[in-house]
């Protein structure tokens, strides 16, 4: 305990359970005081073009936040009690006043963390960034080839400079993520990914579930079926399980179910999540019903570079704007959030699954197909009915048009 009590960003985390147990009780999934992430869309600038981008990020909002208003943002953040800030765009690191909002984070006890292209993270950026204490480092890595990453990327030399970025964090000492978007143009090389991954040294390996947002909508004809995620879970699981160094994790909320299907026998279980994989034993298994899979709107939020506040970066939801609104008073009684934190107002199998409680699904895929966060995650081996139904709706949509 005295050694935990030592690291400020696990004293700010346990304030965070103990505020949420004050603030909501004890509920299934569990809703801390604050969010434990923000994922800050620092700028929509963006020096590359990618296909399945979110934000349709090239060119900076007109009205995003000044350094004075990002600083007195940091300060309210840190105020509010919210445990971690991750930097992501756009490319956050085309904004030279990142490092001075990091920096008033960090000096206000939040965990920092940069979610990037890698493009830009030269010998000197990474030294920089590993000199202001960033958590961690996330790069996208969208293929093992330069074919298939630029591909996505949209600019040619991409891959190059994107391995070189990542190899720049390691040699810096810099925690290090590697995030793949898996969709039907990448599927067959997460494995070579994950190789190359634990060649280079990386600390964790994320496969990023496609949402139909933003740029990424145009692609909806790519994303994976049921049955391919399923098989993708598994093969992360197999991985994860061989116990080396390299951490696999998901967006895909069934991750956690699959690690219990696997292990249905095991008294000692691993319950993936998003930030982090617990082991647990015995009764403690019953822990991955409060950690709760999708933290839309409950375990994260995200800010967008102009101050509106969103569930997460991939459901574009506008709950308010912290230049008109104080960010305690939107986390505390938007009703959008409240849908969100409640399982029973989910519809069709997604709130009779014996799962619902340690997965939920992913609201945002909800939200992106039926423009309805409570609807069925179509992504889901339980649904895969539904997934179908929409693909051939969607196909003869396409022949109407054309």
């Amino acid at each position: 305990m005295k050694t935990r009590f030592k690291d400020p960003y696990w004293r700010t985390g346990l304030v965070d359970v103990i505020k949420g147990i004050a603030k909501y009780g004890v509920k299934k999934p569990f809703v801390p005081g604050a969010p434990f992430l923000i994922v800050w869309d620092y700028t929509y600038a963006c020096n590359l073009r990618c296909k399945h981008c979110y934000a349709s990020a090239g060119k900076p909002l007109p009205n995003e936040f000044s350094t004075r208003e990002a600083l007195n943002t940091a300060d309210e953040l840190a105020d509010a009690g919210v445990t971690a800030v991750a930097f992501s765009g756009g490319e956050p690191l085309m904004r030279k006043d990142l490092f001075d909002t990091m920096k008033r984070l960090r000096d206000n006890g939040v965990f920092t963390a940069v979610a990037t292209n890698g493009t830009l993270i030269t010998r000197e950026v990474a030294k920089k960034l590993a000199d202001l204490g960033a958590g961690f480092v996330q790069i996208s890595l969208d293929g093992a080839s330069a074919e298939t990453h630029d591909s996505f990327r949209g600019v040619p030399g991409a891959y190059e400079r994107t391995l070189q970025a990542i190899k720049n964090c390691v040699e810096n000492g810099l925690f290090v993520e590697i995030s793949t978007t898996a969709t039907r143009m990448n599927y067959d090389e997460v494995p070579k990914i994950a190789d190359l991954c634990e060649g280079i040294g990386v600390d964790w390996y994320m496969i990023f579930n496609f949402v139909p947002t933003g740029r990424g909508y145009f692609m909806i004809e790519n994303d994976l079926t049921p049955e391919d995620r399923e098989k993708l879970l598994k093969i992360l699981w197999n991985r994860l399980k061989s116990g080396g160094k390299l951490q696999y994790l998901s967006t895909a909320p069934q991750f956690a179910r699959v690690a219990l299907q696997e292990e249905k026998d095991s008294e000692k279980r691993i319950i993936p999540g998003h930030f982090y994989n617990p082991t647990l034993m015995g009764q403690l298994t019953n822990l991955g019903d409060f950690i709760g899979g999708c933290g839309a709107g409950r375990m994260y939020a995200a800010l967008e570079p102009e101050g509106t506040l969103q569930p997460c970066v991939f459901l574009p939801l506008k709950l308010g704007n912290l230049r008109e609104e104080r960010f305690e008073d939107i986390w505390d009684t938007h009703p959008i959030l409240q849908t969100l934190r409640d399982r029973e107002k989910l519809k069709g199998r997604c709130k009779t699954c014996k799962y619902r409680d340690v997965c939920g699904g992913c609201r945002a895929r909800a939200y992106g197909y039926f423009g309805d966060v409570t609807a069925p995650d179509p992504g889901c081996i339980y649904n895969k009915d539904v997934f179908y139904k929409l693909k051939t709706e969607f196909e003869e949509e396409r022949v109407v048009e054309v």
